[in-house]
């Protein structure tokens, strides 16, 4: 399993570098001149500057964060500029984040300056964060794969009181389920900026021409009868690549299609022996899948997915563009199947989310930055507009940010399937940095191969 998921991972760093070189360098149509962004060493040299209203902003009234954002240097300028003109009224309330010129954005001269060193769109691991921290480079601003982490090793800093009276903040607004999930004992460590849910991906050469593409909301049954299908047309390839990680977000299929924990861990702790007959029904499906021949981990000791044989697999929706670029003009994307064909579904959801280091030097204005990008709409229109986020999701309600979303001809329709959801999601890791992923994955990855019943003790560590 860990050298199968080293490989893997190796595989998506490099599509995925590939992919942000051309989000960095790509000019979108009518953007063509993109200023540059005010760097520490300019910075020095700019003794003042003049905003929209006239007045001159000197050294002294600059507001300067370091970031590490997943978006080109122009876009984070942009988005300082729209944060610098809502915060001064000079916002044209005509305009909005899909509407507003660039052009007009990059002619704002404002006392906010903000430099980004980069990150991967799921953010920044533990190991990157440390690094930063021990060779003095650690921003002010980050975007983590795994916020709990980061505030469990004391990197992110206590956003009580700098959320508090934050006017981006609002029950109605913003999926409060996504908020609660970063944060401990009521102290909020990190702003959720945009999630990922767990999905089934497709390779269409290998539908079955007996039943056609199974539909993107199916059953437990519809998918083991699809795999069936796929297994008897082409019986050299997995039909099902690595089945054992979906262990742990079948639970809810089992459990009344309820939402549940994930790997049921908390519902574990009130109802013990109804937990693991819960988790023992889901994992019992998947074993059937291996002792039936549905599923392989490998064939000739070679990665079916990275070899292209492989039919389906489980994944992020935040890799779809990696495998997108892999599996071009060939993928497609299934909802994890539901226990009863009439239930609405449970989405398993992934926050990236924006931690303040604790190192910050200005620590207020880095957690406004944080809270304006993930929250106000225009502000996520803009990232949306400007930037590759196929397969990622805001945490607000916007119906606007939603409906962009859902024009992507691949993902756009799950979108809002999952829009219609959300309110049932299940926030759960998806990262090696949490002990809870790393453990379930490594245990399930086994107990698939054995008869033994579900052990939490071995699970949960």
């Amino acid at each position: 399993m860990k050298a199968r998921s080293l490989f893997r991972r190796i595989i998506c760093v490099a599509l995925g570098a590939a992919l942000a070189g051309s989000v960095v360098t790509g000019c979108k149509k009518g953007d063509d001149m993109f200023p540059s962004i005010v760097t520490e060493s300019s910075e020095s040299s700019a003794s003042e500057v003049t905003d929209e209203t006239g007045s001159t902003v000197s050294d002294s009234d600059i507001q300067h964060i370091r970031v590490a954002l997943p978006y080109s240097d122009q876009t984070i300028q942009y988005l300082a500029s729209m944060l610098y003109c809502k915060n001064n009224g000079i916002w044209d309330s005509a305009e909005n984040g899909l509407t507003v010129d660039t052009g007009y954005l990059a002619s704002v001269a404002s006392n906010y300056v903000i430099t980004n060193t980069g990150c991967g769109s799921t953010g920044a691991e533990l190991e990157s964060i440390k690094n930063w921290k021990d060779n003095g480079e650690m921003p002010d601003l980050f975007l983590a794969r795994d916020s709990e982490a980061v505030w469990k090793a004391g990197y992110a800093r206590d956003l009580n009181g700098y959320l508090s009276d934050s006017k981006y903040l609002s029950s109605q607004q913003i999926y409060m389920g996504a908020m609660t999930n970063n944060s401990d004992n009521g102290v909020f460590y990190a702003v959720p900026h945009y999630c990922a849910a767990q999905i089934v991906i497709g390779n269409s050469e290998f539908i079955p021409r007996s039943t056609g593409k199974l539909q993107t909301k199916n059953t437990t049954k519809d998918m083991m009868e699809y795999l069936y299908a796929i297994s008897d047309e082409y019986p050299s390839i997995a039909p099902f690549a690595y089945a054992y990680e979906m262990i742990p977000y079948l639970v809810s299929a089992f459990n009344n299609d309820k939402p549940t924990s994930y790997m049921a861990y908390k519902e574990y702790s009130r109802d013990r022996e109804g937990t693991k007959e819960i988790i023992n029904e889901a994992a019992s499906y998947v074993k059937d899948m291996y002792s039936d021949s549905l599923a392989f981990d490998d064939i000739d000791g070679i990665d079916p997915i990275i070899k292209r044989n492989a039919a389906l697999w489980i994944d992020s929706s935040a890799n779809i563009n990696i495998w997108s670029d892999y599996y071009p003009d060939s993928l497609y994307i299934l909802h994890l199947p539901c226990y009863e064909a009439t239930n609405i579904g449970v989405p398993y959801i992934t926050t990236y989310s924006l931690c303040v280091s604790k190192d910050a030097g200005d620590s207020a204005f880095a957690a406004e930055f944080a809270a304006f990008i993930s929250f106000d709409p225009d502000a996520q229109l803009l990232i949306y507009r400007l930037e590759g986020m196929r397969g990622l999701m805001p945490v607000i309600r916007n119906d606007a940010v939603w409906d962009l979303i859902g024009e992507d001809e691949l993902f756009g329709h799950m979108a809002s399937d999952i829009r219609q959801t959300m309110d049932n999601a299940v926030f759960c890791p998806e990262s090696g940095d949490s002990k809870m992923y790393y453990n379930t994955n490594e245990y399930t990855a086994e107990f698939v191969k054995q008869d033994d019943d579900f052990d939490p003790e071995k699970c949960y560590g």
